[in-house]
This record gives C-alpha cells, structure tokens and sequence, in this order.
C-alpha cells in the first residue's frame, strides 16, 4: 500500500511508502519522509547506532523527527529541543563522592564520568563521541580515548596508593589503641 504525496513543483506527485510518512501533522513536501516508529530503530544503517524520535521546534511548532542515536545514550530525546543543533548524546554517569568523617551529611568532593557527543559543537573533537569527566566546578574536562585510559591509570595508582594509606592509619590507630 502507498500514498501520494505531492511534489513540491505540484505538477507530479511521488509515491510514498505507507510505512513513511512525513514528521508533524498533514503532508509537507518540503520535509522527507520519516520512517515509521517500528522502523526507525533498525532504519540508521550505521553499526552501534538507533534511529529515535525526538521533538524539535519552538512552542505551537514542534516536530517529530528521526535522528540518529549510539546505542550508549541514555538521553530522552523526546523531550522538545529548540533545534537539532541543540540535540546532544550522553551515557550513563559513573560516579565517586569522596566523604568525610567531620560531615555525616555532605560528600566533600564528587567525580563523575560519561560519554557524550555535541553533533553540532563548534569544536569539532567535541562532535565526536569523547569521555566528560565533571567535579561540580563550572567547567568540566574532555577526554579522547587515550586521555581517559591515561586517567584510569593514574587513578588505578591513586587507588592503590590510597588504600597503603589506609592500611598505614589502621595500622598506627590500632597499635596506640584507638581503632
């Protein structure tokens, strides 16, 4: 089954796909069709990403549109976003809050980890998928691959040196008879 969509001169028409069908209501010629909702999650033809719907324009004028997604976003798109320039991709957050016996109440320090990709960044190593590692300062730091598996290893050596810290208090509190 197909309809026919008008072309934009109106002098033809194109045969459409039932199973597309133009975003937003009524025919538009100017905006291609989008696949259907069932489709659209195999439709992107690019390993490791999904087509989803999201909303896009200003109040009274939204529409629905299919973007491409990687896998790993755990955005909503479908929550409305003034244009696709505004469209961004983030993972899920891996988080350490640093505690301290003088605060039941209040983590001293927080770092948190995610993958993210700005499409339309100014910055053009932003617009391809990088790890943002963010403390709760104003800024937050972006890594390559290579950046963020250089951190691992220094907070893998942090750790450890952390935990003979740790052993060396225990150790000292205990023989003073404090533990």
């Amino acid at each position: 089954m197909s309809i026919t969509v008008p072309s934009p001169d109106k002098g033809s028409a194109t045969s459409v796909p039932a199973s597309f069908r133009p975003s937003g209501s009524g025919l538009l010629p100017g905006i291609p069709a989008q696949p259907a909702p069932e489709q659209a999650a195999d439709a992107s033809g690019r390993p490791g990403t999904r087509l989803v719907p999201a909303k896009i324009g200003r109040p009274g004028r939204i529409q629905t549109v299919y973007i491409e997604c990687p896998e790993w976003c755990e955005t909503d798109h479908s929550e409305r976003e003034g244009s696709l320039d505004d469209v961004m991709h983030y993972g899920s957050a891996d988080s350490v809050l640093v505690s301290t016996l003088t605060d039941d109440v209040t983590a001293h320090g927080e770092l948190h980890a995610t993958i993210a990709i700005d499409p339309a960044a100014s910055d053009h190593r932003l617009r391809t998928a990088h790890i943002v590692v963010a403390d709760g300062q104003p800024t937050d730091a972006y890594l390559s691959p290579e950046m963020g598996e250089e951190l691992a290893d220094d907070l893998i050596a942090f750790a450890a040196q952390l935990r003979h810290k740790a052993r060396l208090v225990r150790l000292f509190n205990q023989a003073r008879g404090e533990a």
